[in-house]
């Protein structure tokens, strides 16, 4: 289902591919919405197009080759582009381009410098699942390989999904790197409470003052994800409060429908949950 992103009466020229409680898709949603609040006139018009992880769709044939070739979520496709945006990173520097205003010039320095040390690390070593933990995470795309009846075109996409696979996670549930991934969040969170402390404005959620930037799309997302898996040990009670506010304010809520960050069954089937 593709859900338009847009204001009311405007077409759509991008298709953000995404899932509900993918992390990464969070960021470049709530970053699409603090964009159009920023400045609506120079936003993207964006529909959403919903990609059911659990059904594995980001594992088709047609998503592997014609929208990402990694299999993963966010990605951004438009004839306007050259080829598909295939991660969030890409995606933000997209946006900050077409919206300037997400980085202002006053703070481009501080903004850049954070963002780079957001993609320092891969959060998914934060919250690997128990049978994850003891087993590894299951490599579904060389499974798939084992049905002789899939297109050649397929095949080979997902001999190349898994091969990346098994780069992306050689080493996500080993002690050792789970540690690494947690002093480099800490230390980010370190860095952003000096950063908030300094900009405080008593009567705005965001980093800077007034004015969200693409650093509260992408940091607050991470922080709230870490406060619906309880890990406050890497959080300083400073960014506990700007997190605990962005949750709270109307942007977020357009989003996420106060739902949490990450996903149980007793939210209903994920497919009836899709963005909205």
């Amino acid at each position: 289902m593709a859900t338009d992103y847009t204001a009311s009466g405007d077409g759509a020229e991008y298709t953000l591919h995404c899932f509900t409680f993918s992390l990464y898709s969070l960021m470049v949603r709530f970053a699409l919405g603090l964009g159009r609040q920023v400045n609506d006139e120079n936003a993207p018009r964006v529909q959403l197009k919903f990609v059911n992880l659990q059904a594995h769709e980001n594992l088709s044939e047609d998503y592997l080759t014609k929208v990402n070739s990694k299999g993963q979520v966010p990605s951004l496709t438009s004839s306007l582009l050259p080829s598909p945006l295939s991660d969030s990173q890409q995606i933000a520097k997209w946006l900050c381009e077409k919206q300037p205003e997400l980085v202002p010039a006053t703070r481009k320095e501080t903004i850049d410098r954070l963002m780079e040390k957001l993609y320092s690390f891969h959060f998914k070593a934060l919250n690997i699942p128990p049978e994850a933990a003891a087993n590894g995470i299951p490599n579904v795309a060389a499974a798939m390989l084992e049905n002789a009846t899939i297109s050649e075109k397929h095949r080979r996409a997902l001999e190349i999904k898994s091969i990346f696979h098994d780069t992306l996670h050689s080493r996500t549930i080993e002690s050792e790197h789970i540690a690494q991934v947690e002093a480099h969040v800490s230390a980010f969170m370190i860095e952003l409470a000096g950063i908030i402390e300094e900009n405080k404005v008593t009567d705005s959620p965001w980093i800077f003052g007034q004015q969200p930037t693409i650093l509260d799309a992408y940091a607050s997302a991470l922080i709230i994800r870490l406060l619906d898996t309880n890990r406050l040990d890497l959080l300083p009670t400073t960014v506990q409060t700007y997190g605990k506010a962005v949750q709270q304010s109307v942007e977020w809520n357009k989003v996420t429908h106060d739902r949490p960050t990450v996903y149980n069954a007793s939210m209903g089937p994920v497919a009836e949950l899709d963005p909205k």
